[in-house]
């Protein structure tokens, strides 16, 4: 595995490296050319190639997007056909070609804030660099599953552990890879999730006697009262599927074990769900 993740200076370092059969000019083409950056890259790209030049990035499905922090850069380093940093919003990634004796070696540092999503990252990088090995003239790459890549990577960099918070709280933020309707659908199953009713089963860990609920809005969150608290679910849209922050207050440091196993069932069970149509 070539995929890391650390924390340095507060922030979330991905790095990833790929080997490649081609060599550095041709590679360096396909990371700076729009024209064949349109062919890997998970956004269209528009770029003064040149040190301090503005880059802008449009998805597809919004090509009228305006210009903001998030859909625009600047150029931080510019030496070809070797070095390419920029940031993207708060993001800032770096691109580093060397030569070796079969081609080169692609470097990839990407810095930002959202470690829960990290996994996302990775897996999408790894979709993006086969890909790329296709633009750059390389051998069809087998295709990969992205929800079981998103998986290993949550495992590999032990996203699915939750937190005890100083005052004895616990909390869990875990990126999913289907959408929160859905999620809400599995955990609520049959039931309707209702302020001043018991919620749902499957909104409850192991060993917790829930009480009622006291606010709940479908796909979207969840609040009920415990013996010494209260556990809050909240489903937002994330990178690649819904994004989950469970919060259980008191002390409740014992059920961390409890919520983990829960958690990481739904988990497993999205992977084997279609994303509805």
């Amino acid at each position: 595995m070539t995929e890391t993740l650390s924390t340095e200076n507060g922030r979330t370092i991905l790095r990833m490296r790929r080997e490649l059969r081609h060599p550095v000019e041709r590679v360096w083409r396909a990371i700076t050319e729009p024209e064949q950056l349109a062919g890997w890259f998970p956004a269209a790209v528009e770029l003064d190639l040149r040190l301090d030049g503005p880059i802008r990035f449009t998805f597809e499905e919004d090509p009228g997007a305006p210009v903001d922090e998030e859909s625009s850069g600047v150029i931080r380093a510019c030496e070809p056909p070797r070095l390419l940093e920029y940031t993207w919003g708060t993001e800032v990634l770096r691109w580093e070609l060397v030569p070796t004796a079969d081609g080169c070696t692609l470097h990839l540092t990407a810095t930002h804030d959202d470690r829960p999503g990290s996994a996302s990252f990775t897996s999408g990088w790894l979709l993006c660099f086969d890909a790329l090995e296709k633009v750059v003239g390389g051998s069809a790459v087998p295709a990969k599953d992205y929800a079981v890549l998103h998986e290993h990577f949550v495992k590999v960099y032990g996203l699915d552990e939750g937190v005890v918070l100083a005052d004895g709280a616990i909390r869990f933020e875990r990126q999913l890879v289907r959408p929160k309707e859905l999620v809400w659908q599995l955990l609520a199953g049959a039931a309707t999730a209702t302020a001043g009713a018991l919620p749902p089963a499957g909104f409850v860990a192991k060993g917790i006697e829930a009480g009622p609920v006291t606010d709940v809005a479908e796909a979207e969150r969840l609040t009920y009262t415990w013996t010494d608290g209260e556990v809050s679910w909240t489903l937002r849209d994330g990178n690649g599927g819904a994004r989950v922050v469970l919060a259980q207050t008191g002390p409740a440091a014992g059920y961390l074990d409890a919520w983990h196993d829960l958690v990481e069932a739904l988990a497993a069970e999205l992977v084997t769900r279609d994303v509805p149509s």
